[in-house]
């Protein structure tokens, strides 16, 4: 079995203190919430129901996002998210404990990321990972409507349980949602050091990832299963 899939419950730092190089593209610079916001969260833990309120959500008048409690696919989704983050919490403690000022690791994480991430896909056959988040830094994490709609359910419970959507025919998508802590605040707080701020303004200038608070919903890393 490959290695990055043994690791099973590791911490998925580097995905909120760092991102991948950015795809050039145009952007809206804010993700607007839904006219209707959900009133009832079903807690993941919960069965869900088969009404339109409770199994099913829309924004902006989409189709509805169709929730599974299908334990395999969601075991299937964990165990890759988990693998894949597990082998970068190492190496970003290391860069982060050898320059107390964090620049380095700000500079280094992205291609050291991406090219991670690529070689994981690249070995891990049907299942891709990727990052994505209501705010996001880089534009190529931009969320897609049924990731907009996903994550703000998972921002109202604001807890550490995922989500599963069954995008039709054999296509899933574990979402596991991820909460600042506190290194994170290096570079995604309200009080970044100025060079770290400068970094951040030229290399990813639409960005919308910072002024977050310690425990806040940050954004999902998902698991997109072509079964």
């Amino acid at each position: 079995m490959n290695r990055n899939i043994s690791i099973l419950m590791t911490s998925s730092l580097l995905f909120v203190a760092c991102n991948n190089t950015p795809t050039p593209q145009k952007l809206p610079q804010k993700i607007e919430a839904p006219q209707k916001v959900q009133t009832e969260i079903v807690a993941p833990q919960e069965e869900p129901q088969t009404t339109p309120s409770a199994s099913t959500t829309s924004v902006n008048n989409s189709e509805p996002v169709k929730y599974t409690k299908d334990k395999a696919i969601i075991q299937t989704g964990l165990l890759h998210i988990k693998g894949f983050t597990g082998t970068l919490k190492p190496t970003l403690k290391s860069m982060l404990e050898q320059d107390p000022s964090h620049v380095t690791a700000m500079g280094a994480c992205s291609t050291m990321a991406t090219q991670m991430k690529n070689e994981y896909n690249a070995k891990s056959g049907n299942v891709q990972i990727r990052r994505t988040a209501l705010k996001y830094r880089n534009p190529a994490n931009h969320p897609d409507t049924t990731d907009q709609e996903v994550m703000y359910r998972l921002q109202a419970v604001n807890n550490k349980e995922p989500l599963a959507v069954d995008m039709g025919g054999n296509h899933y998508r574990v979402y596991q949602p991820l909460q600042v802590q506190k290194a994170c605040l290096i570079c995604h707080g309200s009080n970044i050091s100025p060079k770290i701020a400068q970094m951040i303004q030229q290399k990813y200038p639409t960005d919308m990832a910072t002024g977050f608070k310690l425990g806040e919903f940050r954004g999902a890393v998902v698991a997109e299963i072509q079964k």
